[in-house]
């Protein structure tokens, strides 16, 4: 087994005020559809939580041709990419029924322990998925380091984390980090702008009810493209919790 494949129709809760599939969704659908592979693959979070281990997001970067539209029918596709010393690779890609590549994504996963939260060896069976998958090409690499991203920012807003934020390991979903870091930016410049790329890398958890701070500063901008840093930190901003690189076009 390489490729787990579903077909999914773009559902208007799923995108914004231009019919455009939010990113934060996208991202939960990437969960949905590796949870399902990992299930057959029998490295799902249930068997791991049988161990006293989890799965936990480290990297996920996001190329974006175009963003897919309400009633839109897609094919989204993930596999196992490989194995990089304690991280587990997993490659996305989302097309149309007629197979033109919409985006692609790849992602660098740990197992943890939960009592200790902290990373252990990756079990055998996720290292043999990966062995299987060897003769599939990854499209993206991690390009975000994360000493360039700066400390000062020109704006953000606060977040609570509410239970709807929350997943099985009961702290904050990888997704809603990617909403947080989004919606740091003003809604006129989200109407007017389309996400081109995101790369993201998760540094501490967030815990129920905490409260935090979504900061951005725009680095560049040039041949019609808007990039910007962005920071997640604790309330006292003494804690960074995850930081991200986006870039966007502007609407024509």
């Amino acid at each position: 087994m390489l490729k787990h494949t579903d077909e999914i129709k773009i559902c208007t809760h799923y995108t914004d005020l231009r019919e455009r599939l939010f990113v934060k969704t996208l991202c939960d659908l990437f969960n949905d559809i590796a949870n399902e592979q990992t299930l057959l693959l029998k490295f799902d979070v249930g068997t791991l939580n049988a161990r006293g281990l989890t799965w936990m997001l480290h990297k996920l970067h996001i190329v974006v041709s175009r963003m897919p539209q309400k009633d839109d029918t897609v094919i989204l596709e993930t596999w196992p990419s490989g194995i990089d010393r304690l991280f587990a690779l997993r490659d996305f890609q989302m097309m149309t029924t007629e197979g033109e590549v919409l985006l692609r994504a790849t992602s660098e996963w740990m197992v943890i322990d939960l009592a200790r939260r902290r990373p252990v060896r990756l079990p055998e069976v996720v290292i043999e998925a990966a062995r299987s998958c060897e003769g599939l090409e990854r499209k993206l690499g991690f390009d975000l380091n994360t000493k360039e991203v700066p400390f000062e920012y020109e704006s953000g807003r606060h977040f609570v984390a509410t239970y709807d934020n929350i997943d099985f390991n009961k702290h904050v979903t990888q997704a809603t980090y990617v909403g947080w870091v989004t919606n740091s930016l003003p809604f006129d410049f989200l109407k007017n702008h389309e996400l081109r790329e995101l790369e993201i890398v998760y540094e501490h958890e967030i815990m129920p009810d905490s409260e935090i701070y979504s900061c951005q500063q725009r680095v560049a901008e040039k041949e019609g493209e808007t990039v910007i840093f962005h920071r997640v930190m604790n309330e006292t901003r003494e804690k960074t919790h995850c930081v991200a690189k986006t870039v966007w076009c502007e609407v024509k």
